[in-house]
């Protein structure tokens, strides 16, 4: 057996000629077997379907007259090209077997996208790979390619039927409706509920929600929900959100479905007072870096209620509005905190560093883009972080959250 016969054999390249007839429409209950929302509503499936089928129609062409298969396909990495070059191509057999067996990979999940694209369903990544890991040994692998494949088509992942298994949480009073006339709820439960896809969503009721809180981590998060925050805020209620540390495409596609719904509606953001939590902030108001063609999914409208430099001070106690306009006897900034401050590490310097680099003033708020850039300077300058959790240790999270929340909600109206 010659090297290509060997190749083409150990690598599993998917069944071309059977494929379900496209009807270019994307609304159908969804097969039980395919980790997925009931019924979704993906309004660009026509047009993927169609780059899907053009790519495949290449391959099938290409082997009716025995030619040696491609699909043009570049990394998201390898973006440098000059105006005239010919965009990137995975050959099979190709070169050596790892290029065989990346392009492979690369028409399974067309294959899939087509599938889930026809029938209206969406798969997640981690399906994908169990039920291929003798194609896949591990889920990064699934994970780099999907968002490959989203960027040589020009579309949003989610535009693939694909998505991540969503990490994110919400708790509140909100009432969401689901394509297939099913409810959701999430005031049920102490610890929230999974937030849907946006594609499934009929409709969203917000009720008389008055906040959107975006909490970075979900140990804080697990602490307002036990407490029913959402609940017993004086300025009312309100809707608490996590993605559980960097935002998955499902959470920040949520927001920006609820932003566009109610823009009137605040969002507001708890972040640590480091690198990361600016990082994390940044990530919500403007998209992965990486991912910069989904950058329409940002939440630019999502402001930075805490922790900011002013929150480290010990003046800031006597401006608090935690008692609706009364300083509170718990304040976390006051003079009796312990240790209220940790240094920054070198690593966290660095980071900070880039940040300030990277930070351009792309917000149409340019003041909101200048805090933050004057925030990371300070925070260089003090030398100084200080994490959520220290909020919860110095006093009472929950009374400091009503006084920043309250002070955002005078604010807004002014």
């Amino acid at each position: 057996m010659d090297e290509e016969a060997e190749i083409a054999q150990s690598t599993a390249i998917p069944e071309l000629t059977q494929r379900p007839q496209a009807n270019h429409t994307s609304s159908a209950t969804a097969n039980e077997n395919t980790d997925t929302n009931t019924i979704i509503n993906n309004p660009n499936a026509g047009t993927v379907v169609t780059r899907i089928e053009d790519i495949l129609a290449q391959i099938i062409g290409a082997l009716a007259v025995g030619q040696e298969l491609s699909i043009p396909f570049s990394a998201r990495k390898s973006t440098r090209r000059a105006a005239n070059a010919q965009l990137e191509q995975v050959h099979f057999p190709g070169r050596n077997q790892q290029e065989a067996v990346k392009f492979a990979r690369i028409l399974l999940i067309l294959q899939l996208s087509h599938d889930a694209l026809v029938s209206g369903t969406v798969l997640t990544k981690r399906h994908i790979f169990y039920q291929h890991q003798h194609l896949f040994e591990k889920q990064g692998q699934v994970d780099d390619l999907v968002d490959d494949i989203a960027f040589n088509l020009g579309i949003s992942r989610g535009d693939l039927n694909i998505i991540a298994a969503s990490k994110g949480a919400l708790a509140g009073p909100l009432l969401i409706r689901f394509r297939d006339g099913s409810t959701l709820n999430p005031c049920s439960g102490d610890l929230g509920v999974a937030i849907p896809t946006v594609q499934s969503i009929s409709s969203i009721d917000v009720q008389n929600i008055k906040w959107i809180l975006v909490v970075e981590k979900d140990a804080v998060f697990r602490s307002l929900c036990s407490s029913q925050f959402w609940r017993t805020c004086i300025f009312g209620p309100g809707v608490l959100v996590t993605a559980k540390g960097y935002p998955d495409l499902t959470t920040r596609s949520f927001l920006n479905f609820v932003h566009t719904q109610y823009p009137q509606l605040p969002l507001l953001g708890l972040f640590d007072y480091d690198p990361d939590g600016v990082k994390i902030l940044r990530c919500y108001r403007h998209g992965s870096e990486r991912l910069s063609h989904e950058a329409d999914l940002g939440i630019e409208a999502l402001r930075w209620l805490g922790i900011r430099s002013v929150h480290l001070s010990q003046d800031h106690a006597s401006t608090s509005l935690s008692n609706y306009g009364q300083p509170s006897h718990v304040s976390i900034t006051s003079i009796q905190c312990r240790d209220p401050v940790t240094y920054l590490t070198g690593r966290e310097r660095a980071a900070a560093i880039s940040t300030l680099k990277k930070a351009t003033l792309h917000s149409p708020n340019e003041l909101e883009g200048l805090e933050l850039l004057l925030e990371l300077q300070l925070m260089m300058m003090l030398g100084v972080k200080a994490e959520i959790e220290w909020l919860d240790e110095s006093g009472d999270l929950c009374s400091w959250l009503d006084g920043e929340i309250g002070e955002a909600l005078i604010s807004e109206r002014i």
